[in-house]
């Protein structure tokens, strides 16, 4: 079951035992290490009934498939973060076998299914965020529709302003072939990690040496590419460095390439909100289409930002070349006055007061505001039929 992004408390007694409720030595030995890696006390039981007790209290409630017909039959109370954990050598390659254990979640009003060790990382990032008493930092995307549109300064102007409000934040540059987020934001000239060499890296990231390790400034933590070594990044490695991130910080910032990575795929299907910006321009629409599809097919909350004079939609341009089968015409979600005084205040780590300053955190927060798909605006596709955008 997919964990909400909002950073609020999983449980009161975080710091108590949770519960593992097997005997099969197998799991509890796949299960265990996990735990102690994220340094979340766990309790193993093998009997449902001396799990009586802590079953509610418990912050956490993991059940093995061997002990679940007798957990059912004790009629627990029902209760929030309960999970039956098994392992892919249990599935078997019997298709069969998989059907036994969604009856038994129904019964047990699990709120989800896990096998490991495909698993590992989910449960070792539930260990953690338990552990901590937090849910995932946001994650924010932005993206240029076309040359020239300004998203990596927009991205740098949301995070910088997040940063100076007092929110720790990960600004991450996903585009291995551009200057570098890190000469934008005055801080090239700053040791720290860098890709690919912390892509590579090997071993549990812990969140607050991630933190550390990166070229920083005022609560601003920047991870760009090395211009001495470009490479792309690698789409696990980022999954690692970004769990990480959203661990440590209270938002993250993505700036994502035109063309879409690997990589930049997980990153907008991870992301709350995905603006893409588009400056002035009557084609500047158009030139955002083969963009505004590809990363709508990860993500359905994509919204165009409009800088400087951009316009809305220009009246009377029409499209005249052919229709991707996946776009569909984003909302614009805000417009980010021009101002030239910006690349400049934000290699010194800061935003602009007035309109240009207001613009940007006003669209900062309606990047950062919880998204559900009742959200989806229906737009027009231009030939007399109504869409919404591609699902998540």
């Amino acid at each position: 079951m997919a964990a909400t992004l909002d950073r609020t408390t999983i449980t009161a007694a975080a710091a108590a035992e949770s519960l593992l409720v097997t005997a099969d030595d197998r799991l509890a030995e796949m299960i265990t290490p996990l735990a102690a890696a994220a340094d979340h006390p766990l309790r193993r039981v093998r009997h449902p009934l001396d799990a009586a007790g802590r079953w509610q209290t418990a912050p956490l409630v993991l059940v093995g498939p061997d002990l679940a017909p007798e957990c059912i039959a004790c009629d627990f109370p029902t209760r929030a973060h309960l999970l039956l954990c098994t392992t892919m050598s249990w599935l078997g390659t019997d298709a069969d076998d998989t059907s036994l254990l969604w009856p038994m979640a129904i019964q047990m009003q699990a709120t989800g299914v896990i096998a490991l060790p495909d698993a590992d990382d989910f449960l070792a990032d539930l260990f953690t965020r338990t552990a901590r008493d937090t849910e995932p930092a946001p994650v924010l995307a932005t993206v240029a529709g076309h040359g020239g549109a300004g998203a990596s300064t927009l991205a740098l102007a949301a995070a910088t302003d997040a940063a100076r409000d007092g929110r720790a934040t990960v600004l991450i540059d996903l585009d291995h072939t551009g200057g570098g987020i890190d000469t934008a934001a005055g801080l090239a000239a700053q040791a720290g990690w860098r890709w690919p060499s912390l892509a590579n890296a090997t071993g549990t990231l812990e969140p607050e040496r991630l933190l550390a390790g990166l070229p920083q400034r005022s609560g601003l933590h920047v991870l760009g590419p090395d211009p001495r070594n470009p490479a792309e990044v690698d789409a696990d490695a980022f999954e690692r460095i970004l769990r990480a991130a959203r661990l440590a910080a209270d938002l993250v910032v993505v700036d994502l390439p035109r063309t879409s990575t690997k990589a930049a795929v997980r990153a907008a299907a991870a992301a709350r909100s995905i603006a893409v910006a588009l400056g002035p321009g009557t084609r500047s629409w158009e030139a955002a289409r083969s963009v505004t599809a590809a990363y709508g097919l990860h993500n359905a909350h994509l919204g165009v930002v409009l800088r400087g004079e951009a316009d809305p939609r220009p009246a009377g341009v029409g499209w005249d070349g052919p229709r991707e089968a996946d776009w569909f015409e984003p909302p614009v979600w805000g417009t980010v006055p021009s101002d030239r005084r910006l690349p400049v205040l934000l290699r010194q780590g800061r935003v602009p007061r007035g309109r240009v300053g207001r613009g940007i955190r006003e669209l900062t927060t309606e990047l950062s505001r919880p998204r559900s798909r009742g959200d989806l605006a229906l737009t027009g596709t231009g030939d007399g039929r109504e869409q919404t955008g591609a699902a998540r």
